[in-house]
């Protein structure tokens, strides 16, 4: 399996451009998968500096509502017209994050409206192919407070979030757009759906920054250390982080994790058997 980050929050090269947001290209054998297509159209300009082919995606996965993953959909057609589009439908309904007492607008707004018959609304668990499973999440409880859903703009319980998981030999790599459900919980879920199967290996956004125009830390530092006590109690062999982890976290994390964890950025690729 080999996993190229086409748009992250940071680059490996001056050529590329980095955005707030996040989009994967997956090559397996069964298929290639992009995961999120960030907030607008640079993920398909990283790819063709990276030498990457994206009408050869087979199919396209959006983790959740947000602008910065779903962003980038009004531009798919331009280079693929083909894969289906695997997304919660409740990611299309109007999404909010408020600054005070302003909400701005984070949602699908016009991006979905040439794409209707190729989306695949995920309402359940399924197996896209044989190894390749798209996991739906419960509604949440536990709420981030500036985070909003809906046109009466009620508290987001991240109905809309899925997440990936691909079999390989060496266990279940597990693919995350931003966590809003938490790590910990997503992981330890995944756990339960497959009790025969070791985490190899995860990747993606923790979502452990407050806002990320100042990159401040939206949990307490002993918070970010808990959760990675946990991961470690976890036995997962490795974690890739990225997108809205964000530095200062990433920072506190790594002082827990160790070798263990590895930032993710645009540019950089991950070779797992």
């Amino acid at each position: 399996m080999k996993i190229t980050a086409i748009l992250e929050n940071s680059k490996l090269d001056k050529k590329l451009t980095a955005k707030h947001g996040l989009s994967l290209y997956i090559e397996t054998e069964q298929m290639n998968i992009i995961f999120d297509l960030g907030p607008d159209h640079s993920y398909i300009k990283n790819a063709q500096a990276l030498g990457i082919d994206l009408s050869k995606a087979n199919t396209v996965i959006i983790s959740h509502g947000h602008s910065d993953h779903i962003g980038g959909l009004r531009y798919l057609d331009i280079v693929n017209k083909h894969a289906p589009i695997y997304l919660s439908s409740n990611a299309l309904e109007s999404h909010w994050l408020k600054i005070g007492p302003y909400y701005h607008h984070v949602g699908a707004k016009d991006t979905i409206e040439n794409y209707h018959n190729r989306m695949m609304f995920v309402d359940d668990d399924i197996e896209v192919s044989k190894g390749i499973h798209i996991i739906h999440l419960e509604p949440m409880n536990d709420y981030t407070k500036n985070l909003y859903k809906g046109d009466k703009k009620e508290l987001d319980d991240f109905n809309h979030e899925i997440v990936l998981v691909i079999e390989n030999e060496n266990g279940l790599v597990l693919f995350s757009g931003c966590s809003h459900h938490g790590i910990v919980n997503i992981t330890k879920t995944i756990t339960e759906k497959f009790p025969n199967k070791n985490i190899n290996a995860i990747i993606g956004g923790f979502h452990l920054i407050g806002l990320p125009i100042v990159n401040t830390v939206g949990k307490t530092k002993e918070e970010v250390i808990s959760i990675g006590n946990t991961l470690n109690e976890m036995h997962i062999n490795y974690i890739y982080s990225c997108h809205c982890t964000g530095a200062k976290g990433y920072n506190i994390l790594k002082t827990v994790l160790k070798e263990k964890l590895q930032s993710f950025k645009t540019g950089q690729i991950i070779e797992l058997l």
